[in-house]
């Protein structure tokens, strides 16, 4: 152990931080996400009264095997960074957990309403707001080209001043990631998914602050790969880095304290939308007269999250070759 850097002791104490915030987010947020809308539903699902007396105790298990799952392979990963000492791969560690997170709940989400929702009530007659959404109202244009030019400075350091450490897989990966939410960010925008004609303005209200908490997030995971990133570029494209003793304690720390600022965000957002729509009709529990109300999340395909996340894993394991 103490063959290791300061810095990479500061990864270490970074990543003991995000630990505790998860630990902390599973018991306060996720235990009980699938009771969110009371015992009439199941994960946005509309089930029959007494579901949580009988099958629900089931599908609760299934939940919460799912949960320690994820949670126990991300625990395995970790372990097996820290025993092979490469502790330089904790960001990395950091980042696909997220990601995986991500697809791990996306993926019983859309298990649950092609099994359990498969039949759910259609409503006679629903809302669909007029309203022209547009993406500059949502999408801040300017973040996004301050975001690409940062990208192009990265790999233009990189590819000119690369030193002997550098290693692409992460800045491609963490590229790829950065480029590839773009679009799923435009499709939440442009999503309008029918309401319930009861309660159709609190429906819609609670429909566009999920849209906006999901942006917020996004937005703040991609910058959090962007400081990354940038880092990961100066210490290996910029030949005074290696003379500087305290940027890399100064890349960690800022990377740090933006994660923590950024889950903290997430854990008030999160709490205010479970608040917000705890007595409305779920989007995904019902179908309106013409098409089916999506479970997943608006604007979001699961065939082309899957491609995206299929592609992550392949670059993943190139690299691992």
């Amino acid at each position: 152990m103490s063959g290791h850097s300061s810095g990479e002791w500061l990864l270490l104490f970074s990543t003991s931080l995000i630990v505790i915030y998860l630990v902390f987010y599973l018991v306060k947020r996720q235990w009980n996400y699938p009771l969110n809308h009371g015992p009439g539903f199941y994960l946005g699902v509309e089930v029959a009264s007494g579901f949580y007396a009988g099958e629900g105790v089931l599908w609760l298990k299934r939940y919460h095997t799912i949960l320690l799952t994820e949670r126990l392979i991300e625990a395995l990963a970790l372990a097996a960074i820290l025993v092979s000492g490469r502790w330089n791969l904790l960001p990395v560690w950091a980042g696909g957990m997220a990601v995986f997170a991500t697809a791990i709940f996306l993926g019983f989400t859309a298990y649950t309403r092609a099994t359990l929702g498969a039949n759910q009530p259609v409503r006679t007659s629903a809302v669909v707001s007029l309203e022209t959404r547009r993406l500059g109202d949502y999408i801040s244009w300017p973040a996004e080209v301050s975001m690409a030019v940062i990208i192009a400075l990265c790999w233009a350091l990189l590819l000119t001043h690369g030193d002997a450490h550098l290693r692409w897989n992460g800045p491609v990966v963490l590229t790829y990631v950065l480029v590839g939410l773009l679009p799923f960010k435009i499709g939440v925008v442009r999503e309008n998914p029918p309401l319930p004609s009861e309660r159709a303005e609190e429906h819609y209200r609670w429909a566009d602050a999920q849209r906006r908490q999901w942006l917020r997030l996004w937005d703040g995971m991609r910058w959090f790969f962007i400081i990354i990133l940038a880092g990961y570029a100066l210490l290996h494209g910029w030949p005074a880095a290696s003379s500087i003793a305290w940027l890399r304690w100064l890349v960690v720390g800022i990377a740090l304290a933006f994660w923590l600022v950024l889950m903290g965000i997430q854990f008030r957002d999160s709490g205010r939308l479970a608040a917000m729509g705890r007595d409305l009709r779920p989007l995904g529990s019902w179908s309106g007269p013409f098409r089916r109300v999506t479970l997943m999340m608006p604007g979001i395909s699961p065939w082309l999250f899957g491609a995206w996340f299929a592609g992550l894993v392949l670059l993943l394991v190139f690299f691992r070759h």
